[in-house]
């Protein structure tokens, strides 16, 4: 019969040799080489992203409703009322009475419609915004 204990394994000398204390240096410069591996790549997207923001020119304040409206009529000078109305985030009924009312007072009627330049827009926005600051200041 076959001897049933168990054979025990043998450990090669390379092994031997490095020990416990030498598989924790290992271990540590291999760590280290990957955090330093993974430090340049984070440096050189730091880098890209601050080369980028350098070459965005950023207003430092905002006067109008066209430079704050995201979904602007893009190369338009001119706009009808629905188009004006979502300009100023309004509707069309108040920019319909803003014109009725005289506070628009540069526009072109098209039929049941209107075409406004948006720098009337703006400047409406601009009077607009100070008379409700003047109301306000007289009411307290």
């Amino acid at each position: 019969m076959e001897n049933s204990r168990p054979q025990s394994r043998k450990v090669s000398p390379s092994v031997k040799s490095v020990g416990m204390g030498g598989a924790l240096i290992i271990s540590s410069l291999i760590l280290g080489i990957c955090t330093i591996i993974a430090g340049s790549a984070v440096s050189g997207s730091v880098k890209k992203l601050t080369a980028a923001i350098e070459k965005q020119d950023f207003k430092s304040s905002y006067t109008a409703p066209s430079e704050l409206t995201v979904r602007s009529p893009a190369g338009k000078k001119y706009v009808g009322t629905a188009e004006a109305a979502e300009y100023l985030n309004m509707s069309t009924k108040q920019i319909k009475a803003a014109i009725e009312d005289g506070r628009i007072d540069e526009y072109i009627k098209n039929g049941d419609d209107y075409i406004i330049s948006l720098g009337e827009l703006d400047d409406f926005f601009a009077e607009e915004a100070y008379r409700r600051y003047m109301d306000q200041e007289k009411s307290e």
